[in-house]
């Protein structure tokens, strides 16, 4: 874990909200979400407001209720083990890398197989918000409308760290063809969601590391957003503000210096940044490094402020670029 002048258990939600912190997908309070085992990671408990990043636990057997949000688009990013979403009306396997997207008022679901040995991980991003998830753990006030900061802040500092393994599983995947992002149109996207997949997108180069964009406007998602970089030994992103937009930065895989609070600060696997938005962050991977890193974002509202450095958006529109694989060398 990194040293506590960075770190986001020791960060109030104030500080977070105006100068970001380093967190990690092993460090949050631990609640129950459409009855699943959920880890809070960025939230507007510790100075979130445009989305929240959970990570879901299934053991073997767990299977969550049915349900939709009316306002709130949900991304779901596979991060260890297998499993299945219902999406766009079916079940469906997915794997380490892969990311399902469901639209506000789409029905969805997850579960674990009785026949798995393996708990299934998932990353999460709602987008906006949704209150109403906190508050039977005490930590929203419905009446008032507020989040109950002083329970939030104690129980954080109390957390309990999770055991997720720094080992990578993430993989490209191309099964289920009939629900993969890149054989739909934006208009059966935007009204039903799709799979997608962490190693496939629009190839985007506008912070000088080779990335692709995933959850984006120009594929007909809406609120949410995610974006996935390779950066090889030597290279920088180039040091960044986003105007409106909250963004959760995840080390995937590898190791590097993440810049927060105008430091750079040793980060490895798991390790995350939070960077509300207008908090300047960046990150670099010494010359020296065994291998690469792989960074990846999710941020909401979608980042308008990079979609403007591609070709793909003119005057209000967006077209709909090529996926493509990202170089990972």
């Amino acid at each position: 874990m990194v040293d506590e002048k960075w770190s986001a258990r020791f960060r109030t939600h104030h500080e977070i909200r105006s100068r970001g912190a380093i967190g990690n997908l092993n460090d949050g309070v631990e609640i129950a979400t459409q009855g699943v085992h959920t880890r809070l990671i960025a939230w507007p408990g510790n100075g979130f407001q445009t989305e929240s990043v959970h990570v879901l636990t299934l053991a073997p057997g767990e299977e969550s209720a049915l349900y939709e949000y009316d306002m709130a688009d949900e991304a779901m990013l596979c991060f260890k083990g297998q499993g299945e979403v219902h999406l766009r009306g079916e079940w469906v396997q997915i794997e380490p890398g892969d990311v399902a997207y469901f639209p506000g008022r789409v029905p969805r679901a997850m579960r674990n197989p009785k026949g798995n040995s393996r708990d299934f991980v998932l990353v999460n991003q709602i987008c906006p918000p949704q209150f109403d998830l906190y508050e039977p753990a005490g930590y929203y006030d419905r009446r008032r409308g507020k989040m109950k900061f002083d329970a939030i802040e104690k129980a954080r500092k109390e957390a309990s760290l999770g055991n997720l393994p720094p080992d990578n599983e993430l993989h490209y995947d191309d099964s289920y063809p009939a629900v993969r992002a890149w054989n739909l149109s934006v208009e059966e996207i935007r009204r039903d969601g799709a799979l997608f997949n962490m190693y496939r997108g629009a190839l985007f180069s506008g912070i000088d590391v080779p990335m692709v964009l995933l959850l984006w406007p120009g594929y007909g998602v809406s609120r949410c957003g995610f974006h996935y970089g390779c950066m090889p030994p030597g290279s920088e992103a180039a040091t960044h503000t986003h105007p409106v937009s909250d963004e959760c930065i995840v080390n995937w895989i590898g190791s590097g210096l993440s810049l927060i609070s105008g430091e750079y600060i040793p980060t490895g696997p798991l390790d995350l940044v939070l960077a509300p938005c207008g908090v300047q962050h960046g990150g670099k991977i010494p010359a020296d490094a065994k291998g690469a890193a792989f960074p990846g974002g999710f941020a909401s509202p979608p980042q308008l402020d990079l979609y403007l450095r591609t070709p793909h958006y003119k005057d209000g529109k967006y077209q709909t670029p090529a996926f493509e694989m990202l170089e990972t060398k």
